[in-house]
Formats: C-alpha cells, structure tokens, sequence
C-alpha cells in the first residue's frame, strides 16, 4: 500500500523564495499548500490538516511568530520551522 504523502503548509510573502521552496519540496513528494501572509496561513490551517508547518517570521497581515502561537493553539504537536 502506497504511503499518503506528507502534508506541507508553507508561508512566505517572498514570490520568488516560496516557489522555489514549493517547487523543491513537490519533487520530494510532498503535498504543499503554499500562502501568502500569515491570515491567510492561519486560515488554511484551521481548514486543514497539515504534518509540517514553514513559516516566514516577517510578513504582511500576521508574522509567523504570532501565526506559530495561533497553530500552538489549534495542535500542540505539529512541527514548525521558523525563515528568516
């Protein structure tokens, strides 16, 4: 049985760095849910199920510190990874 792939919700306002990172991680199999500020972050994991989380710490709207404590809020377990 094939394995599910991995869930990536990745939030980064920089056009150029996020598809590079989208498009990596897409050859390495994983699903990526890629958005733009960290409302929209927050929205799309409130509405879904993630295995990782790859914030920016700098954006529009939210940054990522404060968008970490809203998914802290929502799952105690799910990996983040902080960009600088």
């Amino acid at each position: 049985m094939k394995k599910p792939k991995a869930k990536i919700l990745l939030v980064e306002d920089d056009s150029n760095l996020s598809m590079v990172l989208k498009d990596y991680l897409e050859m390495q199999k994983y699903e990526v849910r890629l958005e733009s500020d960290g409302e929209k972050g927050y929205q799309a994991f409130k509405n879904s199920k993630f295995d990782l989380c790859i914030l920016d710490v700098m954006m529009p709207v939210k940054d990522g510190f404060t968008l970490a404590r809203e998914i802290r809020e929502m799952d105690e377990d799910v990996p983040i990874i902080f960009l600088r």
